[in-house]
């Protein structure tokens, strides 16, 4: 019995010897078909980058602005303070990217961030913080602070034709704050936003606004887009007004040198309209020096986003840039609004319709 007991034991024995074996001699051939079948993920890519911008401003309007820094002019975020050499910004960014996943930090100093954060977000020292994954193919999720995604122009000068903003652009939301969901391929953009409200980053109220951004670009002949927001955006304590803003950018290039661009915004809120825009066009005369030009103009009888006003302006720019991350630009710009709107004064302090004025800049970045 002994004996049988033992022979019964070796048989169990060898049958798990025998088992393992098969199981290890089929279980290598299948892990050495998944590693030569496994992507090669590529390492991120880290990437540092600094910004600079300087200007002087001129005009003829005498008006002082209470509570702020000497020398500050209306309707002006960029070229903000005149008579003197200033700083528009001074800027660092930090970015990590990789095919899954993403991060950016922008910190800056200067006169932009003087005239349109500080006193308005206690996150006044960043232009963007903001981290996201690819949920699928061209799919991506991001949250954070963010740049807007409504207008034709960008933030800053080095992405302008203009170192001053239109005045469709000084009412369009500079900074946001939420979630946003993207598509992403070379011809066609899509967006859908979360976020707290238009143009801040921090919440006003209770409510969240909808954003929505679509972008196509068949051919480097034309591109064009639709963007606007949605959402309540009195602050905490008043009572609701759904505002709906609208943006439409189309940017033509019929031949190399000549390019043109037209805008028109379109904000509706409580039954008042808001309908601002403008039509610009650039010509590269040669590769390092290019002139623009652009008319603009601003309807807002409703008082919608800033206070009531009507009327446009002309504006003409030279930029030079010797090196393709630099320039120097020259611009000057007359504004004139309906002659019931006075928002300016004269040498002699009488209030008038009109201003001219005008800021030389110069850009470096690395």
């Amino acid at each position: 019995m002994k004996s049988l007991n033992t022979t019964f034991s070796r048989i169990r024995a060898f049958a798990g010897t025998f088992l393992l074996a098969m199981g290890i001699a089929v279980a290598m051939p299948q892990e050495q078909a998944l590693a030569q079948e496994a992507p090669k993920i590529a390492p991120p890519t880290f990437s540092f980058s600094a910004y600079v911008d300087t200007y002087f401003a001129f005009d003829n309007d005498a008006t002082e602005i209470t509570g702020a820094v000497g020398g500050a002019r209306q309707f002006s975020y960029l070229g903000y303070v005149k008579n003197q050499f200033s700083l528009n910004t001074a800027q660092i960014t930090g970015s990590v990217t990789s095919d899954d996943y993403r991060a950016f930090l922008t910190l800056h100093y200067g006169d932009l961030r003087r005239s349109a954060y500080d006193g308005l977000t206690r996150f006044s020292a960043l232009q963007q913080a903001n981290a996201g994954f690819r949920l699928v193919d061209k799919i991506w999720i991001d949250a954070g602070l963010f740049y807007t995604h409504i207008g034709g122009e960008g933030l800053l000068p080095r992405d302008n034709w203009f170192t001053l903003y239109a005045l469709a652009t000084n009412n369009e939301p500079f900074y946001q704050a939420g979630v946003r969901a993207s598509y992403e391929s070379s011809t066609f953009q899509a967006q859908l936003h979360v976020l707290n409200g238009y143009g801040i980053f921090e919440d006003n109220n209770a409510d969240k606004s909808f954003g929505w951004f679509i972008g196509f670009t068949p051919s480097s002949v034309i591109s064009a887009s639709i963007s606007g927001l949605l959402g309540n955006e009195q602050a905490a304590g008043t009572p609701a007004a759904t505002r709906i803003y609208n943006n439409a950018v189309v940017t033509l290039t019929p031949f190399e040198p000549l390019t043109i661009r037209g805008q028109v915004d379109l904000g509706l809120e409580s039954g008042k309209t808001y309908l601002a825009g403008y039509g610009a066009v650039k010509y590269m005369i040669t590769p390092k020096l290019s002139i623009a030009a652009r008319y603009e103009f601003i309807n807002n009888p409703g008082a919608i986003i800033t206070s009531e006003i009507a009327g446009g302006g002309f504006g003409a720019s030279v930029e030079f840039r010797p090196i393709p991350s630099s320039y120097i630009r020259a611009e000057m710009r007359s504004l004139q609004f309906d002659s019931k709107y006075t928002p300016f004064l004269d040498a002699s302090k009488r209030a008038t319709n009109s201003r001219l004025e005008g800021v030389l800049t110069l850009g470096f970045w690395l």
